[in-house]
């Protein structure tokens, strides 16, 4: 089933853009959404949750596959480098719905 981001409505914030992306402690990225909700990425979970497939199949991450060399807000992603040189691209709707916080997930 495909997590929903919340309905665009005119002259509100798209649910789906990120206002803000920076560091959470030393391992982690936080992203601020334009709707006010937060969405915290521990590393190696968001190097597990690489949309090209392969990361995800992996039985270990070395500490350089899952250390962000470079991270860039685009128009429509997110990319980060790896120190791997493996570059991830995280589409914002995508990079959304992997938010694992108690509000997204139904937990308590």
């Amino acid at each position: 089933m495909k997590k929903t981001t919340g309905l665009k409505i005119l002259g509100q914030p798209d649910p789906g853009v990120p206002g803000d992306v920076h560091l959470v402690g030393r391992y982690a990225l936080g992203v601020d959404w334009a709707d006010g909700h937060g969405s915290i990425y521990p590393f190696d979970r968001l190097r597990r949750d690489c949309p090209c497939g392969q990361c995800g199949a992996l039985e270990a991450l070395a500490p350089e596959m899952a250390w962000p060399e470079a991270i860039k807000k685009a128009d429509a992603e997110l990319r980060v480098t790896w120190a791997d040189r493996h570059a991830s691209a995280y589409p914002y709707p995508e990079l959304r719905a992997l938010c694992r916080c108690a509000g997204c997930t139904g937990g308590h």
